[in-house]
């Protein structure tokens, strides 16, 4: 990593510190409830019965369920493909985003979206910040990370193809009404330094084994 790359990083990550706190002391406001209605009311009135399943499939992608899946094929994937030490740093990712959510969720205490959001689907923990906008970040991302280490020829579509992806679960949270949209920004927001400080581990792991077979 280099030194601006580290740097630009870094500053995203205080930004999206800063952006999150923001929201976090917004969310009282009748003013933010009225951006956040005005903001997801076009999503939703474009539902559909093909859209409907498309954005039920997305969000699936985003599900804790399937973000675990994901880790654990990376965990045991075969041919020493992956490193201990990739592997080591995405599980520890991954388990440290899931409670750091989790304790986020409890401290804001924020409810989910009324029946005036008509939600489709039936969630009973707290909203914000949104698990699966915050997990796919973290997961989709690190795991981007990997595979532009290990096939640099793949590099651009990787990186394209996981922002498509992450930001498709996103706005299927708000498209469900699972989600108002802070929730989703707020867990972009959490997830960028949780993945930068990853990131950071990694490549300094890196420095102390750069004889690893597997980029690890």
């Amino acid at each position: 990593m280099s030194r601006l790359i580290f740097y630009v990083g870094f500053a995203l990550s205080i930004v999206s510190l800063v952006c999150f706190a923001d929201i976090g002391e917004d969310m009282a406001d009748d003013g933010w409830a009225d951006l956040e209605r005005t903001i997801s009311d076009p999503i939703r009135a474009c539902r559909g019965p093909w859209l409907n399943q498309l954005m039920r499939a997305l969000t699936w992608l985003g599900s804790f369920w399937c973000l675990a899946m994901v880790v654990l094929i990376v965990l045991f994937w075969p041919g020493g493909r992956f490193g201990v030490r990739d592997k080591s740093v995405f599980l520890g990712l991954g388990l440290s985003e899931g409670v750091l959510n989790g304790f986020l969720k409890s401290w804001f205490g924020r409810p989910r979206p009324g029946e005036d959001y008509a939600p489709m689907v039936e969630e009973k923990y707290f909203s914000f910040p949104s698990g699966h906008s915050m997990g796919s970040l973290c997961v989709y991302g690190f795991l981007a990370y990997l595979l532009c280490r290990h096939f640099p020829h793949w590099r651009w579509p990787v990186r394209l193809g996981t922002l498509a992806l992450v930001g498709a679960v996103g706005v299927s949270r708000i498209y469900l009404a699972a989600h108002y949209p802070g929730d989703v920004v707020g867990g972009f927001a959490a997830g960028i330094p949780c993945l930068f400080l990853a990131l950071v581990v990694h490549q300094g792991l890196l420095l102390t084994g750069k004889g690893e077979t597997g980029g690890a």
